[in-house]
């Protein structure tokens, strides 16, 4: 392949999300033989789009593609997230080099809010994925869910490329009871990784716990403002209102290297989202060869009819049919397994990175 030089306009230096999920495509990508010029987002929070837009004062101009990485948290804030991207897909209209956009988050409405707030909300999508269409010469979405809802949406399906997330890490095993010994707990575990998030319904799993009584309910992860906060209080707050707060054990932040324990540690992990895209550490997750069990949403079903994995849930009632069985049936847990492994052989980030370096040769070969 021909040696591609990307500006990769993303999250950096923070700890998971878009930033970790950067490190490993850029690693992957120089595997590649690319040349990549990392372009930090440095105002994420700000309201003022000329103070966002002078990341395009970074970008070398030897570059041959430039590849944003979107999410609309990353991309300013007035009331709500995502203000400055307007104007910076309209900067970049503005050079002459070719755009390639990830979009990380596309949701056919934001139903957890109340009817104003999803007006809204949907209609900031509206627009700043009409802005990214109109720019980029490729968007490339991680499910075909996504890539569905932005083709009817905008009737665009030949510039839109579906490419599933990469598993996260080249995972190591190690024994489990060596694992839970390490992080001080005994019995069956089960765990929800990532930032705390309100569209994690932890609560979910807490109600659980008193009919699974030899079960305990790891949260890893910290809360990033106040809203977050407030979920994590409530969680404990019910865990402790039905009898079962000695068996939810929030773990805060977990470090790189602490990582592989946890996950060798469990024996399920739950992601009980009320909504998403895509999720990284359902990659994370499936790359450590775990048991997954999420809740019954599109991205997800999309996966598990594909690759046989994750099991899904559509209610409190069936989380807890299936959390009993996977804990008690070996085979079922050993079945799901087999499936993570052959997803983690397939999606694997240096065949990403292949994939993505194909795109960019295309849009080049266009100009």
């Amino acid at each position: 392949m021909t040696k591609t030089h990307i500006a990769l306009i993303t999250s950096w230096n923070q700890k998971g999300g878009i930033a970790d999920y950067s490190e490993r495509f850029v690693n992957a990508l120089r595997d590649t033989e690319s040349e990549v010029t990392v372009i930090p987002i440095k105002n994420p929070n700000t309201a003022n789009p000329s103070l966002f837009n002078d990341i395009f004062n970074t970008i070398p101009e030897s570059v041959d593609i430039i590849h944003v990485q979107y999410e609309a948290g990353l991309f300013g804030r007035l009331g709500m997230s995502g203000i400055c991207a307007p104007s910076f897909f309209l900067r970049a209209a503005s050079i002459p080099t070719p755009v390639v956009t990830t979009l990380h988050e596309v949701h056919q409405s934001h139903s957890h809010q109340n009817v104003f707030a999803d007006y809204l909300l949907r209609s900031r999508d509206l627009v700043i994925e009409r802005f990214a269409l109109w720019v980029s010469d490729r968007i490339v979405v991680h499910t075909e869910t996504a890539k569905n809802i932005l083709t009817d949406r905008h009737d665009r399906n030949n510039h839109i490329v579906q490419m599933h997330h990469p598993v996260e890490v080249d995972a190591v095993a190690m024994d489990q009871q060596v694992a839970r010994s390490e992080l001080g707990f005994e019995g069956p575990l089960l765990l929800t990784f990532g930032w705390i998030e309100e569209k994690k319904n932890y609560e979910q799993v807490v109600d659980v716990l008193p009919k699974i009584p030899t079960v305990q309910y790891l949260i890893a992860g910290s809360p990033r403002n106040e809203n977050d906060s407030a979920v994590l209080k409530r969680t404990l707050n019910r865990a402790e209102k039905l009898g079962v707060a000695e068996r939810v054990h929030h773990l805060g932040y977990v470090s790189d290297s602490a990582v592989q324990t946890l996950f060798n540690a469990v024996d399920i992990v739950v992601l009980p989202y009320e909504r998403v895209s895509q999720s990284g550490t359902l990659n994370l997750a499936l790359g450590y060869e775990r048991p997954v069990l999420t809740t019954a949403l599109d991205p997800f079903e999309e996966l598990r009819d594909e690759f046989g994995c994750p099991a899904t849930y559509e209610d409190t009632d069936e989380l807890k049919r299936k959390l009993t069985n996977l804990l008690h049936n070996n085979q079922e847990r050993e079945n799901l397994s087999e499936h993570a492994a052959a997803y983690a052989d397939k999606l694997t980030w240096n065949r990403f990175a292949e994939n993505s370096q194909a795109i960019y040769c295309r849009v080049l070969d266009a100009v």
